[in-house]
């Protein structure tokens, strides 16, 4: 909270003269049931992100309150004057950090994601030239899959991050390439397969593009980190070889 000053109503400076005084400011965070007297300072996904479009915007979204002081540490109401995606520039605004969509973004871009694997059939990374060859995603035990939730404590708050899965590029190592939402599958019903024209070894691989997700106080619903980021996979080699007939006397 800030003094600043202000016309008291009748007094000087005001239409009914007198003296002037103080206003006194406060800044809570645009969340519901946040007010002056219960400012909620936890905080809410939607004022962490209401100002992420604007340019240079610190935030988090903040509704600004105002009351007049009168002598005798007389106290008007407070007033709601306006809302703000900078709140550091109310005067008054409280010295203590403030968590921020960025420092959420940053904790996200810090997660340990689990690197997608490729399983691939025929087994053994050996093809025949023309066969289709079936390729799956799958995830490791280490690192945060799609939806496994991780837990961070920001300025003292709890904040619950998880991973989003978006898509994922199969990159086949003869210059071609397909990015899709399917993580594929096994012979016969794998919908991700790719035929080689010619034999040789090839090195195929696969990049996920993980979103993310995050909720405060454990509470709450899921809201989205803006941006997304791919993490690639080990490479492996493919051998592609030909079949060979023989006449074979018996």
């Amino acid at each position: 909270m800030y003094k600043t000053k202000g016309p008291w109503p009748g007094g000087k400076g005001s239409k009914g003269g007198g003296q002037p005084v103080p206003y006194e400011y406060t800044t809570p965070m645009a969340c519901p049931r946040s007010s002056p007297d219960n400012p909620n300072d936890y905080g809410c996904g939607s004022a962490l992100t209401m100002c992420m479009q604007q340019v240079h915007a610190t935030g988090p979204y903040s509704r600004v309150y105002r009351r007049l002081l009168g002598p005798d540490d007389t106290k008007g109401p407070w007033e709601l004057v306006g809302s703000t995606c900078w709140p550091e520039k109310v005067p008054g605004t409280p010295a203590k950090p403030r968590l921020t969509i960025a420092m959420i973004k940053a904790a996200w871009t810090h997660t340990p994601f689990a690197k997608p694997t490729l399983s691939i059939q025929p087994v053994g990374n050996r093809t025949l030239v023309t066969l289709p060859t079936y390729f799956q995603v799958t995830w490791p035990a280490t690192g945060n899959q799609p939806d496994e939730v991780r837990t961070v404590t920001l300025v003292g708050q709890r904040v619950d991050i998880k991973p989003t899965f978006k898509k994922v590029t199969y990159t086949f190592g003869d210059g071609t390439s397909a990015t899709t939402t399917s993580l594929g599958g096994p012979y016969p019903t794998g919908d991700i397969k790719h035929a080689y024209n010619n034999p040789g070894s090839v090195s195929v691989s696969t990049t996920a593009t993980y979103g993310g997700q995050f909720r405060i106080g454990g509470q709450g619903e899921w809201v989205d980190v803006p941006g997304t980021l791919p993490i690639a996979g080990p490479a492996q080699q493919l051998q592609i070889v030909t079949a060979t007939n023989r006449l074979v006397n018996e």
